[in-house]
């Protein structure tokens, strides 16, 4: 079963009602996450799949360039590249609507902000075309090559969307997400969970889910995902989905995971030492195991004919109760800043 370890780079910025008071913040608080010197963002993240010879796909948000500056986003790629990770495209439109409205205020115009500012399947084909011709050019020109592979930021996917990417030259997306269907993620068109096809010329590799019997999780999903899931849980979900058969999994994980934030703005963070045990005790089991899983990039998925053939059916784990609620608990008593 291939698997893929894909890592959500961006910063983050706070809800319209703050700005600017509350503005986004650089790379590095949270993509590199640099604590006295060291640094659990992607550095870390790098460090530990070579230990194992592993590359991660990293999923690069380039729409915030223009208010971060191009230094700061050079940096990220520069990074990445040196490592020979696999770097993708990622959009929130809302760091583009930001720069937008804080241009509108510095000559005193008005500005209406989209509804849902940050859900780019939802806009208009126009506004998506727009929005991911300028993620595009900016990502071609940081890499020195064309993104293949591409995530909406929150999720927020939809048909329209990939008609979109299809006309921009990108082959791969992994925006849906079943935990968000179909309030955010598709709300278009009524897709399986775990199932790769085939739509508008664009394969869609889900991200892979889960069904929790706690009383948690979107629809009773839950996502593979070491920040909100235990070891035992994504182990449960791996070898479930080998053992039925599927042939892509998809997990999910964030730059700036491996730190705790005393505040949304990461004035002062510190190292979630859970988080990065539990990804360290993942990446050590997939390595033990190469019989079962092999660890790819979604790069790679997008110049092979590995998702030709037939299509795959739906195939959901159930999580157990016991593992599920003791990871509860540990969550519980990890989310204050100073344990």
């Amino acid at each position: 079963m291939n698997v893929y370890f894909t890592v959500d780079t961006e910063s983050t910025i706070g809800l319209p009602g703050r700005w600017p008071r509350q503005r986004p913040t650089g790379p590095a608080r949270q993509v590199f996450c640099r604590i006295d010197g060291k640094e659990y963002g992607i550095p870390l993240l790098v460090e530990m799949m070579r230990e194992f010879s592993f590359r991660g796909t990293f999923f690069i948000e380039t729409l915030s360039t223009g208010y971060l500056g191009e230094c700061g986003m050079r940096a990220i790629f520069e990074f990445l590249l040196r490592h020979e990770q696999d770097l993708q495209l990622h959009a929130h439109p809302k760091f583009r609507f930001y720069s937008e409205w804080l241009a509108a205020q510095a000559r005193g115009a008005e500005y209406q902000l989209p509804q849902r500012l940050d859900l780019i399947g939802h806009f208009s084909e126009d506004l998506q075309m727009d929005l991911l011709s300028e993620s595009v050019e900016r990502f071609n020109r940081f890499a020195g090559y064309p993104a293949r592979v591409f995530r909406a930021g929150s999720y927020a996917g939809s048909v329209g969307m990939l008609r979109c990417l299809r006309r921009l030259g990108i082959q791969v997306d992994s925006s849906f997400n079943p935990c968000y269907h179909p309030d955010w993620s598709f709300p278009d068109r009524p897709l399986s969970p775990n199932t790769v096809q085939r739509i508008e010329g664009v394969w869609e590799i889900p991200v892979t889910v889960a069904r929790t019997r706690l009383p948690e999780g979107h629809r009773g999903f839950k996502f593979a995902d070491c920040t909100s899931l235990s070891f035992w849980e994504i182990r449960t979900m791996l070898n479930a989905a080998f053992a039925s058969g599927q042939r892509h999994f998809v997990m999910v994980f964030h730059s700036f995971a491996g730190v705790k934030a005393k505040d949304e703005t990461y004035t002062e963070i510190r190292p979630n030492r859970i988080v990065i045990r539990r990804l360290k005790k993942m990446f050590r089991y997939l390595a033990d195991n190469p019989g079962k899983f092999s660890v790819l990039t979604m790069g790679t998925a997008a110049t092979t004919d590995s998702l030709e053939g037939e299509p795959e059916q739906p195939r959901v784990a159930n999580l157990g109760f016991v593992a599920s609620g003791v990871r509860k608990v540990v969550q519980l008593l990890n989310a204050p800043y100073w344990t």
